[in-house]
């Protein structure tokens, strides 16, 4: 966390920091910048974003006398870190190793019986295709059908 917070003072070393207002600063850098540090909200949405002081906070938190740890998320710290493994972890119910209930009756796949017969092989035309017309024998007209397919009244 030290070395971040040395990266970012590094980087801000040359930028002006003017107070706009009550906890509210400017950041002369190229672009300008808008801090508030009391809504903890910085106009290049990186402090919301992580929850660590981008550069820009750090420039007017140096600048203003005032403890950097304060304006850091709480997930940065090892304090966190140790909470969150004292407890015991269990196992996440994975694809291979679900987590079944005992007392759950399990609903199968209903029973598909194969249909008796040889299955029908309909050949499904492509969009770029194109479709030729043909003169039917029966009524004359163009079209997809022929004098067996003619369904036209005589």
């Amino acid at each position: 966390m030290d070395k971040r917070m040395r990266a970012s003072f590094n980087e801000s070393r040359t930028w002006v920091v003017s107070a706009a207002g009550d906890g509210v600063y400017e950041v002369h850098s190229f672009p300008n910048v808008t801090v508030d540090i009391i809504r903890h909200i910085c106009s290049c949405q990186k402090w919301q974003l992580t929850g660590f002081p981008c550069a820009h906070v750090v420039i007017v938190l140096s600048s203003s006398v005032k403890d950097m740890t304060e304006y850091v998320d709480p997930y940065y710290f090892t304090q966190t870190f140790r909470a969150s493994y004292s407890t015991s972890i269990h196992p996440i119910p994975t694809v291979w190793m679900p987590e079944r209930p005992v007392d759950e009756d399990f609903l199968l796949p209903p029973l598909c019986k194969k249909p008796p017969g040889r299955p029908k092989n309909k050949r499904i035309p492509s969009r770029g295709e194109n479709v030729t017309f043909i003169r039917c024998g029966r009524c004359g007209k163009m079209g997809k059908h022929n004098r067996q397919t003619c369904k036209n009244a005589m």
